[in-house]
C-alpha cells in the first residue's frame, strides 16, 4: 500500500512544471512582500533627511534610491502591480495544484473501489464510503494547497522577515523567535486532543451517512411497516452524539483560532515595551527610517505568522482524513493479473470439487459442486430459491472465488485469468445486476459510439415487438434510479438488449421469462435457441422454461448437484 508521502511524491513527478511555477511565482511574491516595506522606509529616509548605515546595501537598487519623487512613485506603484500578478499566479497555481491533486485522487479511489472485493461491500454496506468523496477528500485537498504548499512559502518568507529584522536590530529577530517558539509548542499539545477529538467526531459523522443511506435505501420497507418513530429515534440518539462530539471540537478550535491572534499581539507589545524602554535609557538603536522599516515588516508579519500557526489544524484533519482513504487503499482487490485477449468461445468449462463459503462460516453454500458445460451448447441448471443459483454466476463471473476446488476454462485455470478477461467473454441478465444510468440508451451499451445507437435502436425494437404500446421503450426515456421508473418486464427486457449487445460467447440468463408477457416469451425462446450454434448459453430457473431446447439438464438440490440428462 502506499504511504501519504508516496502519493504526494508521485503527483510532483508527474507535474514538476506546475511545482515549479508555484514555487517560482512564490519566491518572486516573498522578495517583493518585503521590499514594499522597504522601500516605504527608504522613501522616509530620503525625504526627511535621515540616514542608516543598515540601508546603505539597497543603495544599488534602481529607483529605490532616487531622490526624485515621481520616480520612486512609479517605482511603487511597479511594485504594487508586480505583487499582484505574482501573489494571482502563486494562488491561482497552488489552486490548480489542490484540484489536480484531489482529481487523481478521486480517480485512483474510484476505481479502486470498482475493484475493492464484492465480499468486503457484502460485510461493510456500500454508504460509509461515500463521504471519502466530500469531507475527507476536501480536508486532503486543504492539506496539499494551505498544510504544505502555502506553509513552505510563508516558512520561507518568515525565515527571510527574520533575517531582514535581525539585520536592522537582532534583539527583535530574537524576540520574534521566541514567540514563534512557545506557540509551536502550545498548538502541539492542543493539536493532540483535537487529534482525538477530530477523528471521533469524523467516524461520527460517516457513521450518520451510512445510518441515513442505509435508512433512504430500505424506505418502502420503513412505510409498510410504520417505523418512522424507532427510526427517528435512532437517528436523533446518533445525532445527539455527534452533537456532542461537536461541541468539544468547536471549543478546542475556537481557542486555538484565538490563542493565536493573541500570541502575536502578546509579541507586539512585547516589541513595543522593549522600543520604550530604549527610548527612556535612551539608548540609540534606531534612527526614523529603520524604526517605520520594522513597524512595517511586523504589521507584514503577523497575518502571515498567524496563518502558518493555524496550519496545524489543516495537518490534523488532513492526516485523520489520509488515514481513512489510505484504509480504503489497503482494502482487498481483486487481482491485478494482465488482461488478457483470450476467446473462450470453444472451451469447456468445469468446476471440479468447488466449495464455497460467505465469511469463511461453515455455512456453504457449495460443498463439492462439480459440473461440465460444453462450447455452444444449452445447459439449463435448475434450483429452487437458496440453493445457489445467483452464487454460481458469480463464480463463473469470477465476482466470488471458490473456498475450495478448482475452475477450468478449458485449458486456462481460472485463477490465473484476470477478472477483466473472463467477463469480456460472459454476459448475464439477471436482476441481481442493475441496470444503471439516466435512460435506456446509457443502460444498455457500453460505448456511445453512432453505430452502436442504431445498433441498440434495432435490438429494442425487435424486443419489444410483442409488448403493448404503452409498455414500449426508445432509448432516451429516463429509467429512474437503477431502472426504479420501469416495470419488471421492462427490465427484463433491457437486460436482454444489454447482454445482447455485447455479443460475448457465453450467456447467462436467469430465470429468462420473469416479469414478460406470454407473446413476448415466445418470442425470446425463438431467439435463444437460435443463438444455440453460436453461443454457450447457460440457463438457471426454479422451474423448467418451456420452449427451451437444453442439451444438458441439471438440478440443484440441498447445495448438490444432481445431473438429469
Amino acid at each position: 500500500m502506499k504511504t501519504k508521502w508516496q502519493l504526494i511524491a508521485e503527483f510532483i513527478t508527474k507535474n514538476k512544471s506546475l511545482v515549479i511555477t508555484a514555487f517560482i511565482s512564490g519566491l518572486f511574491y516573498n522578495i517583493i512582500m518585503l521590499l514594499i516595506p522597504v522601500s516605504l522606509g527608504r522613501f522616509y529616509e530620503f525625504n526627511f533627511g535621515f540616514s542608516s548605515k543598515r540601508l546603505k546595501l539597497l543603495e544599488s537598487m534602481p529607483f529605490i534610491n532616487t531622490k526624485d519623487f515621481n520616480d520612486f512613485l512609479f517605482f511603487f506603484i511597479g511594485l504594487v502591480l508586480i505583487r499582484f500578478i505574482f501573489e494571482y499566479a502563486n494562488r491561482y497555481v497552488i489552486s490548480i495544484i489542490g484540484e489536480r491533486f484531489a482529481k487523481n485522487l478521486r480517480e485512483q479511489l474510484f476505481e479502486h473501489q470498482l475493484h475493492i472485493n464484492t465480499h468486503i461491500y457484502e460485510q461493510r454496506g456500500i454508504g460509509k464510503y461515500l463521504l471519502r468523496y466530500s469531507g475527507d477528500l476536501k480536508s486532503i485537498q486543504n492539506y496539499v494547497t494551505k498544510g504544505l504548499f502555502r506553509f513552505l512559502q510563508d516558512f520561507i518568507l518568515i525565515v527571510i522577515l527574520i533575517i531582514t529584522i535581525a539585520y536592522i536590530n537582532s534583539k527583535f529577530a530574537l524576540i520574534v523567535t521566541v514567540f514563534i517558539g512557545i506557540a509551536i509548542l502550545l498548538l502541539f499539545f492542543i493539536n493532540n486532543i483535537l487529534y482525538t477529538i477530530s477523528v471521533s467526531r469524523r467516524n461520527q459523522r460517516s457513521a450518520m451517512l451510512t445510518f441515513v443511506n442505509t435508512r433512504l435505501r430500505a424506505i418502502i420497507s420503513i412505510k409498510a411497516f410504520n417505523k418512522y418513530t424507532p427510526e427517528k429515534k435512532r437517528y436523533n440518539k446518533r445525532s445527539e452524539k455527534l452533537y456532542d462530539i461537536g461541541k468539544k471540537y468547536q471549543q478546542v478550535i475556537s481557542f486555538i483560532q484565538s490563542i493565536i491572534p493573541t500570541i502575536t499581539y502578546l509579541m507586539l507589545a512585547l516589541l513595543m515595551w522593549y522600543i520604550y524602554t530604549l527610548k527612556i535609557a535612551q539608548t540609540t538603536v534606531f534612527n526614523a527610517s529603520e524604526l517605520l522599516i520594522l513597524i512595517l515588516l511586523i504589521i507584514s508579519f503577523l497575518p502571515i505568522l498567524r496563518r502558518t500557526l493555524r496550519v496545524s489544524i489543516i495537518w490534523k484533519l488532513g492526516n485523520i482524513s489520509f488515514e481513512k482513504l489510505l484504509n480504503i487503499f489497503s482494502l482487498e482487490a481483486e487481482n491485478k493479473l494482465s488482461f488478457e485477449k483470450i476467446n473462450l468461445s470453444e472451451e469447456k468449462i468445469c468446476f471440479k470439487n468447488v466449495a464455497f463459503t460467505y465469511f469463511s462460516s461453515d455455512n456453504f453454500v457449495f460443498k463439492k459442486l462439480n459440473i461440465s458445460i460444453f462450447p455452444k451448447k444449452t445447459t439449463l441448471i435448475l434450483g429452487a430459491s437458496g440453493s445457489g443459483k445467483s452464487t454460481f454466476i458469480n463464480l463463473l463471473l469470477k465476482i466470488y472465488n471458490p473456498t475450495e476446488g478448482v475452475i477450468m476454462f478449458g485449458k486456462y485455470n481460472y485463477n490465473d485469468l484476470a477478472e477483466k478477461t473472463i467477463r469480456k467473454n460472459i454476459s448475464v441478465i439477471s436482476d441481481e445486476f442493475s441496470l444503471y444510468g439516466r435512460t435506456v440508451y446509457e443502460a444498455i451499451v457500453y460505448s456511445r459510439l453512432k453505430e452502436t445507437e442504431m445498433k441498440a435502436s434495432k435490438i429494442l425494437k425487435e424486443l419489444q415487438l410483442y409488448e403493448a404500446k404503452k409498455n414500449k421503450l426508445q432509448l432516451h426515456d429516463y429509467i429512474g434510479d437503477l431502472g426504479s421508473k420501469l416495470t419488471s418486464g421492462q427490465k427484463k427486457i433491457l437486460m436482454y438488449c444489454r447482454a445482447l449487445l455485447t455479443n460475448k460467447p457465453i450467456l447467462i440468463i436467469d430465470r429468462p421469462f420473469e416479469g414478460l408477457n406470454t407473446n413476448t416469451i415466445t418470442h425470446l425462446q425463438t431467439i435463444i435457441n437460435s443463438l444455440k450454434p453460436k453461443k454457450t448459453i447457460i440457463i438457471l430457473d426454479s422451474t423448467n422454461p418451456k420452449g427451451i431446447k437444453a442439451d444438458y439438464n441439471y438440478i440443484l438440490k440441498k447445495n448438490t448437484l444432481i445431473e438429469q440428462s
